[in-house]
């Protein structure tokens, strides 16, 4: 897909295995090995479940080549035939549904169970459909030629004006470092001048690595390895206007976007995503629309504690920084809570794949 280039590639990660190969590998446990397993509220789960069916049951990638899962059509179907069936807000039956469905497996990278759990959201900048005044930064579309030119011009390039005079400019923004933020983000919305909002998504991205800021800017000494996250990132961007644009150009990665129909960030699998309950995974290890039971903690929001986040979320969604089988990105939606805890997540756990019966025998 490759819609979404994630808040979690801001990141600095010092206790990161950054040159062991990743391993997928996978062992059966039981409903009530799960933490929280019968306290979730399992209608919901099923909610976002369902809203996959009619991506998956028509075109679906049958097999992830990491993890050799493969979920065929058929599979999809009966699946999405028996959710379907379900009355919403029943969660007993929603449960039901998935203890009888599916087998969970907790999923290892090279042995080990733990992982790295972040986050990302919706944002909101303010634009206008013409370039004036203080809106001169532009959101572009996806030009002709990207498909036929691998990899397209850097980061920096587009920055310095090779696509000028194509009308190719989607919107104009008055805000260069959260259109950098857009970007990794992959979807939001533009709050216009001339009034309402224009909801905009990923349409392309340039063939380039995405290369951390967190990382750049940890290692430059710009800012405290151990204090580095989407809010330190973006404040030390602000205070450093000369700077920012060589610190953002030093990711060669940029994304292209579209007008989207309707408002809601749009996952790789096809589906509109759902706050605390779709998440980004790696696709080479685990195929869109299975579910997932993660543990782990959200960060503490200001004057409180970090929450316990036991649930069932869906995989719907992938991005440029997650990559290995125990890896993913939770999505927040949008607002200032959204924003909050995108930027701050940074939680450790495990999960649980829900492997669905007919193809169970694939993991053992």
């Amino acid at each position: 897909m490759r819609r979404l280039w994630f808040v979690p590639l801001l990141l600095w990660c010092s206790g990161c295995a950054l040159f062991q190969a990743d391993h997928f590998g996978a062992y059966p446990v039981s409903y009530s090995d799960l933490s929280g397993w019968t306290a979730d509220d399992h209608a919901q789960a099923l909610t976002t479940f369902t809203a996959t069916c009619p991506f998956l049951t028509v075109k679906a990638r049958e097999k992830s080549s990491g993890s050799g899962l493969r979920v065929s059509r058929d599979v999809w179907r009966s699946l999405c035939n028996d959710a379907l069936a379900i009355p919403v807000g029943n969660s007993e039956q929603a449960r039901l549904f998935f203890e009888t469905r599916f087998i969970p497996f907790r999923v290892t990278n090279n042995g080990k169970d733990r992982g790295l759990f972040t986050g990302y959201y919706e944002p909101v900048l303010f634009g206008s459909r013409q370039k004036k005044g203080k809106f001169i930064y532009p959101l572009y579309m996806a030009p002709a030629d990207l498909a036929h030119r691998t990899p397209y011009y850097t980061h920096a390039e587009i920055d310095h004006g090779v696509l000028r005079h194509r009308g190719l400019e989607l919107v104009w923004v008055d805000d260069a470092v959260m259109l950098f933020f857009l970007q990794i983000q992959g979807s939001g919305r533009v709050r216009l001048v001339e009034g309402g909002e224009m909801p905009v998504g990923y349409a392309g991205q340039n063939g380039r690595p995405y290369v951390s800021l967190g990382k750049y800017m940890g290692d430059a000494g710009l800012l405290p390895k151990d204090d580095i996250n989407f809010f330190t990132i973006r404040q030390y961007l602000y205070d450093h206007p000369g700077q920012a644009f060589d610190i953002m150009e030093h990711n060669p990665s940029y994304v292209f976007f579209k007008r989207l129909d309707q408002a809601g960030a749009i996952g790789a699998a096809g589906a509109v995503l759902t706050p605390q309950r779709s998440l980004a995974v790696d696709n080479k290890y685990i195929p869109y629309g299975l579910p997932l039971f993660m543990e782990t903690d959200l960060p503490a929001l200001p004057g409180g504690s970090p929450t316990w986040f036991h649930r069932t979320l869906i995989a719907q969604d992938t991005g440029g920084a997650i990559r290995g089988p125990v890896r993913a990105d939770v999505f927040f939606g949008n607002g200032n809570e959204a924003e909050y805890l995108a930027g701050y997540m940074k939680g450790h756990g495990v999960y649980s794949l829900l492997v669905p019966k007919e193809i169970a025998g694939q993991l053992q």
